[in-house]
């Protein structure tokens, strides 16, 4: 199935890429079990951030390549969202994106640095590194480090009545 898998999700990026092309961007993708069921899922990311219409737009057509191509000889589940208010910084555009954002970033060791754990402002990103403003100032991190980003939620700031 290992073979099979990998020539589907080829086939699947490749269609998504192609016919999205300029207004989703693949976010992530995977072919798994989940509860004994053959799941296919894709997540779409886009500059305005994905609505629920934009799910339903790539699903449906991606329901008609998939059943078109025959790729899957089982059953399966497809899910297409998005990669979610927490998402994990995986790619240079997400960096860009999520300018201005709470981040919890989780740091490799690397020389005499240690492997760390904070939360900071993302302010700026170019050249594989991020600038960082945390609660002890600004600090610029180094991809290279980055074991893992993701971006914290933050409830809105209530607004008082009066």
């Amino acid at each position: 199935m290992s073979q099979d898998t990998g020539m589907v999700l080829a086939n699947v990026r490749s269609f998504i890429e192609q016919r999205f092309a300029g207004r989703y961007d693949l976010y992530d993708l995977s072919l798994k079990h989940v509860n004994r069921q053959l799941t296919l899922e894709v997540r779409i990311d886009c500059e305005a951030g994905v609505k629920v219409e934009d799910c339903e737009i790539v699903s449906r057509a991606l329901e008609e390549y998939l059943e078109e191509a025959d790729l899957i000889h089982h059953q399966y589940t497809l899910e297409v969202s998005s990669p979610g208010v927490e998402r994990l910084l995986k790619r240079p555009v997400d960096y860009t994106r999520q300018l201005g954002r709470l981040v919890r970033w989780h740091l490799r060791p690397e020389g005499d640095a240690p492997k760390e754990v904070f939360d900071g402002r993302l302010q700026a990103f170019a050249d594989d590194k991020a600038v960082v403003l945390t609660e002890t100032g600004t600090r610029e991190v180094p991809l290279s480090r980055v074991r893992e980003a993701r971006v914290v939620f933050e409830f809105p700031a209530k607004t008082k009545r009066g």
